[in-house]
């Protein structure tokens, strides 16, 4: 499966290259590229934990990180009107001032990733042709949007991640696949193939350091989807997923007025969405026996519903309201289950081979639930999202943002502040922020521990 990674952008890179050398000759790639630089320094207070690995804690209570990042984006015509190629290429590195714990070593600190190659072609005024690394459409909603059918992975580090004014998920993985859209003024019609090309065999290991197949191709997907605009006020949209797994999401948005934005989402998945604790391989794991899996995915049906709204002013801030549901979430008793596994993992028995035995059971359930919110997925039923992005006159930003699991009353909160430095450079950007996760031992968004963490960085356009 590692062959099809090197194989398909090779391919796309090597494809009629003489017809595109003229586009990638290096005058031209400079005028058509834009970079951007990264450089932020970041400190982290993560409080004491219901995890233990040999005993101690698997994060460092207090750390430093120097985050590194280069991007590249931009595109050219390689046929005038007919065939462009667009891409977005990223560089990361970052360090730490202590060394990590167990629950956050990554393999490697530094990384490259292709967030978008792909070739247009233009077949007509209304119907394009993409292939490559294409970026997923996201739906209307900022914490989760049951119509977004393709979910990625997240490439991000373990421990620390670039934080994005826009805040926007940290480097999504985006599929290798082909598109065919059709776009008129009254309808739009696309479908999307994603071919499987990897196997997910390390789910004991943060996603971060899987392949980048593993993170974005290793199911088959058909994704159809349909957008109506002959209903006024009214957008609604239709998406249906086959292949390995099958889904069907509605979406709308409904223009109460030009300031004020209504939104729906709702989707059926006939099998769930993400892997879950198996009960009877806890069991055994209690009762001192030993099963090569603790989660799994069944044929299970499930429904994923979001309503919201968001409002603009006059000066076009931006304040956001969501209420998010899944029925696939765990219910009190079965997170309950999930945490009291934890605490059996936690004792000590004396025992050397059972107890590395244990701690390795810990490490599969901490990699399972990271990857699950890596995905884009939440674990419980009922949360509510507020968020706003308030915009000054001198084109600052502050976006203070709250999520609160319904069910535990944990909750993520965060304050993000981005100005330019026109004064200094008008290519230079600042930014700030301040993110904190708080709730009991055992809730969702404190189960890896009560987290404080702040942030300042830069970002300079050339």
């Amino acid at each position: 499966m590692r062959t099809s990674l090197n194989t398909i952008p090779l391919l796309l890179l090597m494809l009629s290259f003489d017809l595109w050398a003229d586009c990638l000759t290096g005058a031209d790639v400079a005028k058509s590229t834009d970079v951007t630089l990264f450089e932020q320094v970041s400190h982290v207070n993560r409080q004491a934990l219901v995890w233990r690995i040999n005993g101690k804690n698997p994060y460092t209570q207090n750390n430093t990180f120097n985050n590194l990042g280069l991007k590249l984006s931009g595109g050219c015509s390689v046929i005038d009107n007919k065939l462009a190629l667009d891409y977005t290429l990223y560089g990361l590195t970052y360090y730490s001032v202590h060394t990590p714990g167990k629950f956050e070593e990554d393999d490697h600190r530094s990384r490259a990733l292709i967030d978008r190659l792909s070739l247009v072609y233009t077949i007509s005024e209304s119907i394009l042709l993409e292939a490559g690394k294409l970026i997923a459409k996201p739906g209307l909603f900022l914490l989760r949007s049951p119509s977004a059918l393709h979910r990625a992975y997240s490439a991000s580090f373990k421990s620390t991640r670039l934080y994005d004014p826009s805040m926007a998920a940290g480097y999504e993985e985006s599929p290798w696949a082909a598109k065919l859209s059709a776009d008129t003024r009254d309808w739009s019609l696309s479908l999307t193939v994603v071919p499987k090309l990897a196997d997910i065999d390390r789910r004991y290991e943060s996603a971060g350091n899987w392949s980048a197949d593993q993170r974005s191709n290793s199911s088959e997907e058909y994704l159809l989807s349909y957008t109506d605009n002959r209903f006024g006020d009214y957008t609604p949209t239709f998406n249906l997923k086959l292949g390995d797994s099958h889904s069907l999401a509605m979406a709308n948005s409904y223009s109460y007025s030009p300031q004020l934005v209504l939104n729906a989402e709702v989707a059926y998945h006939a099998e769930q969405q993400w892997r879950h604790l198996s009960e009877q391989n806890a069991a055994k794991v209690e009762n001192y026996q030993f099963p090569s899996s603790l989660y799994s995915t069944r044929q299970k049906e499930g429904v994923e519903l979001a309503v919201g709204g968001q409002y603009t002013s006059d000066n076009f801030s931006v304040y956001g309201l969501e209420y998010y549901f899944q029925s696939e979430g765990y219910s009190r008793a079965q997170w309950r289950k999930q945490t009291d596994l934890i605490s059996f993992l936690n004792t000590r028995t004396g025992y050397s081979v059972v107890d590395r035995a244990f701690d390795s059971y810990k490490y599969l359930m901490a990699s399972e639930i990271s990857n699950t919110g890596s995905k884009g997925m939440l674990q419980g039923k009922h949360y509510l999202n507020a968020w706003a992005s308030l915009l000054s006159d001198d084109q600052s930003r502050l976006q203070p943002y709250l999520t609160v699991n319904l069910m535990d009353s944990s909750a993520m909160f965060g304050v993000h502040y981005s100005t330019p430095l026109n004064s200094i450079d008008e290519r230079l950007e600042a930014y700030t922020g301040v993110f904190t996760s708080q709730g009991s031992s055992d809730s969702e968004f404190a189960l890896f521990g009560d987290t404080l963490g702040v942030y300042l960085g830069f970002k300079y356009y050339l």
